[in-house]
């Protein structure tokens, strides 16, 4: 069996991760996968296997009147030549794309919603991908039911709702009895992530958590903002950007507590790979419904109404000052392993595509 995935590249970005899990448990029951990107050169900041490959269309690009032109042109080719048995994209107008490239070979077309549909892809255009992939995708997967009922009926029928993947392999458990002071969050530093309320519900709590620290991975284009609101709190010496890191299960798994504080998710990737480390967790009930997905309130975390400071810093305080209580959330949470488990998760992918 052969796949292709379109994407924009494969940097770091939890589509990105999603591809590469797949494609290297794809590649041990036999699987070919071809990965193109359009964005970027053929690099990718995730391993893949040797059973993968990795072109990249950019400088085709680079010179053309028609960026889009090339694309369709480059997807078209690969199908003709390499003949694969589906085709999958991650990326609404990357998809679109793929649909008119292929139209007439009768190759099957797979689109994955990653994001809140309710809040992303809406710009006309944006919007006009969106009618094409409803129209010509042959499957959509999403992440959540709460995605999939943000659709039509029609396209409700043609899909289904699979988790995303996670390799514990190498993992780490996170270890109550040697714990940081710590409170952590990692997400890129955009308005959707909504740091701003993790930084004002950590105000709220300092003084009575005076040995704690906030550390918040990733990067952004809201750096220089966020570094300008820390220092206007005051809390430059408490509250810390390190920026996107390699292995960050290894830089978060001694935390006290995980917060998420985002108004919206595809699903947190970021969320499910704290809970795997059996780390205490709250978030922020961002639409449409992944934390919910996830978490069982009060059981294995916490969940607030977004950008609710008061609530969110009343379930931070829970969290560090019953550790009885935190403790026996992150153990709950370790159960998100067998939910996402990565040969369970890729097989039901591959019984989907069949």
């Amino acid at each position: 069996m052969r796949c292709l995935f379109v994407a924009p590249g494969m940097l770091f970005g939890g589509a990105e991760r999603v591809m590469s899990i797949l494609a290297n448990e794809w590649g041990k029951r036999n699987v070919e996968t071809m990965i193109l990107v359009t964005e970027t050169d053929a690099i990718s900041k995730y391993h893949l296997s040797d059973k993968v490959t990795m072109i990249s269309c950019l400088e085709d690009k680079k010179n053309a009147k028609i960026p889009h032109f090339v694309i369709v042109k480059r997807v078209r080719e690969i199908c003709k030549k390499w003949q694969p048995d589906v085709v999958i994209s991650l990326y609404n107008n990357l998809c679109a794309l793929t649909a008119l490239a292929i139209i007439g070979l009768n190759i099957p077309l797979i689109y994955s919603e990653r994001n809140d549909p309710n809040k992303t892809n809406q710009r006309p255009i944006d919007r006009l991908y969106r009618k094409i992939v409803e129209h010509m995708a042959d499957k959509i997967v999403f992440q959540t039911t709460g995605a999939q009922r943000c659709y039509s009926k029609s396209v409700q029928e043609k899909s289904t709702v699979i988790l995303n993947p996670l390799n514990t392999d190498g993992f780490p458990i996170h270890d109550f009895s040697n714990e940081k002071h710590e409170i952590v969050s990692v997400g890129r530093l955009e308005t959707q992530k909504n740091q701003k309320l993790l930084i004002d519900a950590f105000t709220l709590i300092a003084n009575d958590f005076p040995e704690y620290q906030l550390t918040i991975y990733g990067e952004g284009s809201l750096r220089k903002e966020l570094e300008d609101y820390i220092k206007a709190k005051g809390l430059q010496e408490r509250v810390s950007l390190p920026g996107s890191k390699n292995n960050i299960q290894e830089h978060i798994k001694d935390a006290s507590l995980f917060v998420l504080s985002s108004d919206y998710e595809g699903i947190p990737n970021a969320l499910i790979e704290a809970m795997a480390i059996a780390l205490p967790c709250v978030s922020t009930d961002c639409s449409p419904g992944g934390a919910r997905e996830l978490i069982e309130e009060g059981i294995s975390g916490l969940i607030t109404p977004c950008s609710d400071v008061r609530k969110l810093s009343d379930a931070m305080r829970t969290m560090l000052s019953n550790k009885t209580y935190a403790k026996a959330c992150g153990i709950e949470a370790l159960r998100i392993r067998a939910k996402t488990d990565v040969k369970k998760i890729s097989e039901d992918w591959l019984r989907y595509i069949c």
